[in-house]
């Protein structure tokens, strides 16, 4: 019976092995907005407003993501592989564009706690740090080949 689950477990693990790096990433987007919300809740409310019953929808929200991953991953592989080789080379599609849907939801959700914390929109300033530093890359690109 042991082996038989070992063999079960590693041949699960082998098949979802190409998804790995998109499960991954929709578990750290969903940490990391897990966070954003108990700071929010905190900032807002104090410590005694966080409840175990908001941060267990994380783990719904986790297993849901991860599930649909994993079927989507599934079902193109498995049934669209061939539909979608005469129209793209790029592998996984469907996977990928689920998984970066999920990504997109949970940055907005950050994005709405943290300009509910700070009054800023999360996305501006991303883009205002990404504009100044290349300011700052090409004035010393700009410095470098004067000198030269």
């Amino acid at each position: 019976m042991k082996t038989y689950i070992t063999t079960l477990l590693g041949g699960l693990a082998a098949l979802l092995t190409p998804i790995k790096p998109l499960i991954l990433m929709a578990f750290f987007a969903i940490v990391l907005d897990t966070y954003f919300g108990v700071w929010k809740t905190v900032r807002k409310d104090g410590w005694k407003a966080v409840r175990s019953r908001r941060l267990s929808d994380t783990i719904t929200k986790s297993l849901l993501y991860v599930g649909a991953i994993i079927v989507i991953y599934l079902a193109e592989t498995y049934i669209l592989a061939d539909v979608f080789a005469n129209y793209t080379n790029v592998e996984l599609m469907l996977t990928k564009l689920f998984t970066l849907f999920c990504l997109m939801t949970e940055v907005k959700s950050m994005s709405e706690s943290y300009k509910e914390v700070t009054g800023k929109n999360l996305w501006r300033a991303f883009f205002m740090f990404v504009q100044r530093t290349r300011e700052i890359v090409n004035n010393g690109v700009k410095v470098y080949m004067a000198k030269s």
